[in-house]
């Protein structure tokens, strides 16, 4: 169990810091601009962008994320939370 949360805490980091930078690259701001505590809508990205960043973050995952993840989750941290949450959750590939 104390292993599963300590996977969990790295693939929470390491998908904080990828949604951040496809964050940056779907808005076109600059690497490093991205705030994972701010709300995702603060820099910009509406619904059309929305759906861009869900489809690249759903290949990156491997499972489909529910299009209204990214209200329900506003910010990077939270999105990120809940992925890595789901990624431990799933039987690990035999």
């Amino acid at each position: 169990m104390h292993m599963q949360n300590a996977g969990a805490d790295t693939l929470h980091a390491e998908l904080q810091e990828w949604l951040c930078a496809r964050l940056a690259e779907e808005l076109r701001l600059p690497q490093g601009e991205v705030d994972p505590t701010v709300p995702m809508s603060a820099y910009g990205l509406d619904s059309v962008k929305a759906v861009t960043l869900l489809t690249t973050v759903e290949d990156h995952v491997g499972f489909e994320i529910d299009p209204n993840a990214v209200w329900e989750f506003p910010t990077v941290a939270s999105l990120a939370e809940s992925l890595a949450g789901q990624l431990a959750a799933r039987p690990a590939p035999s």
